[in-house]
């Protein structure tokens, strides 16, 4: 990998977006919006949420750069990206057909790729792991898991990008500790591609990276550390599940409240995430700037600050399993307490 394959990933995606925002001014083409009104949007400008695409491209020019043989990863990883762009694009895809092609493309990954969880460092479940269809079945549903555990954060600008290059970073850095070239160059490619949409997206929200953008990188994320995991025993499993633990908390938790507290579905969509209720109850409430578009932003700093604290002790500890569980449990911790203290706040009577 040279400093010129990862300029031409970053002006490749830069290039993209930037034609894709300027036309979509013009000739209205890839503006959405009337068709994903819910509780979830935040933005009052129409702007087009097919960031996504230019990511894609983009690492796949720089994967054919830096091996041809890589192509494979991306094929691998097709389905996954098209199962959210065509619901960009169209809002037309059902929720199951979407999981089929995310199932599609953790698949492709376990038997091509050979991208497999073999263990979690449990003595109870780690010779379940080892029957191959119990792992085929785990992994599948880890990719997946992770892939939208990416697309539910992507709520404002910056936010979803912004965590999963902290975790690239922290997975590169663990990858070129133990010698493993092929994951760290990998990690980097992408942290490169992703800063291409970052600059368009932050602070401004010129463009989002949509259910195409998010799901590609939550599974591509999901890839990369589970190889890392797999080909090194040094790192422990653990390392992928605190590295990523927000996201995956934030998933949990709203499938929780979902079933369990508001009994409802858990696929119904909510403005209840954690990042929804720090914008509208800490953001919006305790600073005092009018201007919609600075709050968005600053609700991303803030949970960026959050998630360094799991991220940072999972690198620290990328080889001890029990400091990464006590790592998890204290976010967790840290993450329901919060959400408690902002949801007693918006009870507003109570407090007094």
């Amino acid at each position: 990998m040279t400093i010129f394959n990862l300029l031409i990933i970053l002006i490749s995606n830069i290039l993209i977006n930037t034609f894709i925002i300027f036309f979509s001014k013009r000739l209205d083409l890839f503006i959405t919006d009337h068709l994903h009104e819910g509780p979830q949007r935040f933005h009052e400008n129409p702007t087009p949420r097919i960031g996504g695409f230019g990511i894609f491209v983009a690492l796949s020019i720089g994967l054919l750069l830096y091996n041809p043989k890589l192509w494979i990863y991306i094929i691998v990883s097709l389905p996954v990206f098209l199962s959210g762009f065509i619901e960009d694009l169209t809002r037309s895809l059902h929720p199951k057909m979407r999981l089929i092609l995310m199932s599609v493309g953790a698949t492709a990954a376990f038997f091509i790729l050979d991208v497999k969880i073999t263990k979690v460092d449990v003595p109870l479940i780690d010779p379940i792991l080892s029957i191959s269809l119990i792992s085929f079945l785990f992994t599948v549903f880890a990719l997946v898991g992770l892939s939208n555990a990416i697309n539910i954060i992507d709520g404002f600008n910056g936010l979803a990008s912004g965590v999963s290059i902290m975790i690239l970073l922290a997975i590169t850095y663990v990858a070129n500790n133990v010698g493993d070239f092929l994951v760290r160059d990998l990690s980097i490619m992408t942290i490169f591609a992703l800063l291409g949409f970052f600059i368009l997206n932050f602070p401004f929200g010129k463009i989002f990276l949509g259910d195409g953008g998010a799901y590609f990188i939550g599974f591509w994320i999901g890839v990369l550390v589970v190889l890392l995991v797999k080909n090194n025993p040094s790192v422990s499993p653990w390392f992928a599940l605190a590295v990523n633990f927000y996201p995956v908390y934030d998933v949990l938790f709203s499938i929780y409240r979902r079933k369990f507290i508001q009994e409802k579905s858990a696929f119904d969509p909510d403005a209840l995430h954690l990042h929804t209720i720090i914008y509208r109850i800490f953001i919006s409430r305790k600073f005092n700037i009018q201007n919609k578009v600075l709050q968005n932003s600053l609700t991303s700093i803030f949970l960026w600050i959050l998630n360094l604290f799991a991220v940072v002790p999972a690198v620290v500890f990328y080889s001890n399993t029990l400091y990464l569980v006590v790592v998890c449990f204290i976010f967790a911790v840290i993450c329901n307490l919060t959400y408690k203290n902002l949801i007693y706040v918006k009870a507003g009577p109570f407090l007094k």
